[in-house]
């Protein structure tokens, strides 16, 4: 019977891919299939870690590895007045390549080792049930529509009902890249925030631009519109947004280029960051556990998601292997727990960073534009979420990490 997998974002194909290593019988079910991924809008934009780009080599996935892919360097800006700015290299460089193109090729490689997938829509409860009767275990990888119903909202660890940012971006060409190519955000108080990443999608090199808006904000005239009808005009009022608001930005764009790489290669949308049950019981015997944004929703501010849900994936992974059942109500829960424990980090650094900043944040965007060390630290800390909350969840851990980063000697 083995495991059943619904959903093929990055938690339910490494954990297949997982699974086929360890030699666990599984099933993949999900309604699309790698052309149907390849050929629709993103929904993310996603970056890769040096940690997941680890996992990745662990799964035998090689595709990515050449430094082509590579984003070595992270800059940072707050748009205001004497705002601090700071740019770092990232201890191991991290990858942003198109997820659509990514997912699709975890598919076909699952697909090409042996493993089984059904192309079948799972919409609901009912659904769950129906493969429920065919699968040890359900483990539900898929966080958009009905199934998330099956995991009620957990209220003690979802401190938003309502979206703190609404989103808008798209794949650009015609951005050139900072003096160290990589990684850019630019937060702008009170309005959100941009992010303009080196990207590589089907055209190439690209660039990814992604509006985070603070509802009601300047930001929203641009997020709050639906531009699939016309794409062009949203290139526009994005290059008048950006000359407002990220002039830094604005000053790398070549307004005779500046275009959307293809009209697909626009997504809109928000983001409720919350935190789900992490499983449910289907039947008398039946049990799903929820990984990935089935789980934890994350808003991208961090750029945390697809890692936490790779990490949680072969966490599961490992939890299968060394229990070979049954999976009970006891498997579950434990099991659930102690992957709360990686989880955890991300969910509070990212609810800290989404809400109304608090003054740490802007004393370690000052030492970090200060003091290179400071800078260098920070940026090392995006791999390791753990370490990342313990150095911003107060005014007094943040004085700590500053004192302990200035006392390193510096690499730069």
């Amino acid at each position: 019977m083995g495991i059943g997998i619904v959903g093929t974002g990055i938690s339910g194909l490494h954990l297949a891919l997982r699974l086929r290593q360890s030699g666990i019988d599984a099933t993949l079910y999900s309604a699309q299939g790698p052309d149907e991924i390849r050929g629709g809008p993103p929904l993310n934009f996603v970056t890769r870690f040096a940690s997941t780009r680890e996992r990745e080599k662990a799964l035998g996935l090689t595709a990515w590895e050449s430094s082509t892919f590579d984003n070595a360097w992270v800059h940072m800006c707050v748009e205001a007045p004497g705002g601090p700015s700071f740019r770092a290299r990232l201890p191991r460089p991290a990858s942003s390549v198109d997820f659509r193109m990514y997912l699709a090729a975890l598919l076909e490689e699952y697909r090409r080792r042996g493993g089984s997938w059904v192309r079948e829509r799972v919409a609901d409860r009912d659904d769950l049930l129906r493969l429920a009767e065919r699968h040890e275990l359900l483990v539900v990888a898929a966080g958009r529509g009905a199934l998330t119903d099956v995991f009620p909202r957990d209220p003690a660890r979802s401190p938003y009902d309502s979206a703190p940012r609404h989103l808008v971006g798209g794949l650009f060409h015609g951005v050139r890249s900072p003096e160290e190519p990589g990684m850019t955000m630019h937060m702008v108080p009170g309005a959100g925030e941009v992010h303009a990443p080196a990207y590589h999608s089907f055209t190439g090199r690209v660039t990814a631009v992604l509006v985070e808006a603070v509802p009601g904000g300047p930001f929203s005239a641009v997020t709050d519109r639906d531009h699939r009808e016309d794409p062009g005009r949203f290139a526009g009022e994005l290059l008048e947004l950006l000359a407002a608001y990220a002039p830094a930005l604005r000053a790398r764009i070549d307004e005779r280029e500046f275009a959307l790489t293809r009209p697909v290669d626009l997504m809109r949308g928000a983001v409720v960051p919350g935190v789900r049950h992490g499983w449910a019981r289907l039947a008398d015997d039946r049990y799903a556990l929820a990984v990935g944004d089935a789980w934890i929703t994350n808003d991208p501010i961090t750029a945390q998601g697809a890692n936490l849900g790779s990490a949680l994936a072969f966490q599961l992974a490992d939890a299968l292997r060394e229990h070979p059942g049954p999976y009970d109500e006891a498997f579950c829960r434990a099991v659930s727990e102690r992957m709360w424990t990686t989880a955890q980090p991300v969910v509070d650094w990212t609810n800290l960073f989404v809400g109304p900043p608090p003054p740490q944040v802007g004393t370690l965007m000052a030492a970090a534009a200060a003091d290179q060390r400071v800078a260098d630290a920070f940026v090392a800390r995006l791999d390791r979420p753990d370490a990342m909350w313990r150095c911003v969840r107060s005014p007094e851990s943040t004085a700590r990490f500053i004192e302990e980063a200035r006392a390193v000697r510096s690499a730069a």
